[in-house]
């Protein structure tokens, strides 16, 4: 008797554990994003020419320059006077990326406006986010 009520605890788990897996990868298929699709090193180097020129941040109240610049497939940016960093790209888009300079991490998005042209340059650090503006020329 003792025997058949463990047999039927050990079933009864067993189909819980079941469920629960199928519910869980059910959970993460659902919430996985394609990747983003691969981009030619031409397309690569034609955004980030887009990217590339002067913004204006105000950074608590102090204007600060940042540039961005493309070299050999590889985006650049930095304040004025500073050496320029190398912007790591993000996989997910063609427009976000991460840099670490002096161990802070920084994230950066650049922002598409109605006409489609790059206008701003969001970065994110350290719980703070902000917004820089595209220098037109």
């Amino acid at each position: 008797m003792r025997k058949k009520a463990i047999i039927r605890s050990l079933a009864l788990f067993a189909a819980l554990l079941l469920s629960f897996s199928v519910f869980a990868a059910a959970q993460a298929q659902a919430q996985a994003q394609p990747p983003a699709p691969k981009l030619k090193p031409e397309e690569v180097k034609k955004i980030l020419q887009e990217l590339a020129g002067d913004y204006d941040f105000d950074f608590q109240g102090q204007p600060m320059l940042i540039t961005f610049f493309e070299k050999d497939g590889v985006l650049f940016g930095g304040p004025s006077g500073e050496n320029p960093e190398v912007m790591q790209p993000a996989e997910d888009s063609p427009l976000k990326f991460s840099v670490s300079p002096n161990g802070q991490f920084y994230e950066l998005e650049f922002i598409r406006n109605e006409k489609k042209e790059i206008d701003k340059c969001v970065v994110k650090a350290m719980g703070m986010e902000i917004v820089g503006a595209k220098r037109i020329k």
